[in-house]
């Protein structure tokens, strides 16, 4: 069980008072949509779901399971970020609010994502998380290592590159 001592703990986390923010500007973007716009209660419900899962998850009572609710939180603003994206692309929308919005869900999409790895390897250190997320857990660590081990190499051709074609 997560032991806590203020039931609103979670009112203290950067994570939920971003997602509150970006709720706030959601609901302002979406008032500059078009009325007919799918994308308006798409947005609204992204917002609040990255919001709610926060909120559910930091009240359940296993390490794991509010995990999986910050996973569902991410899954909800990754969402939204690509409908903020979507809007800009079709130049639908207040555009410096779409912009504030991508760059706001990128931030907390990067912030969530430390906090689900913090949880996991407090896991991981109390020996509560199982055998099998323990080897999903190596696994997906091992994907990042190599993705950005790749991105390094990546970059580092290219400025390779162009140093040849200077020179």
């Amino acid at each position: 069980m997560i032991p806590y001592t203020n039931p609103l703990g979670y009112k203290q986390l950067r994570t939920w008072q971003q997602a509150n923010e970006i709720l706030e500007l959601t609901e302002d973007f979406i008032k500059t949509l078009p009325v007919k716009e799918p994308s308006r209660s798409h947005m609204d419900r992204s917002a609040r779901s990255t919001v709610r899962n926060i909120e559910e998850g930091f009240r359940r009572t296993t390490t794991q399971e509010y995990v999986n609710f910050l996973g569902f939180s991410a899954g909800s603003n990754e969402e939204l970020l690509n409908d903020f994206q979507h809007c800009l692309d079709k130049r639908q929308g207040d555009r410096l609010m779409g912009e504030q919005g991508v760059k706001w869900c990128r931030g907390e999409s990067t912030m969530l994502h430390r906090q689900i790895l913090s949880l996991e390897q407090k896991m991981v250190k109390e020996k509560t998380l199982s055998r099998d997320d323990m080897a999903r857990l190596a696994l997906k660590n091992e994907a990042e290592h190599h993705q950005k081990a790749n991105k390094w190499l990546a970059e580092m051709t290219e400025k390779l590159r162009e140093k040849d074609e200077n020179n």
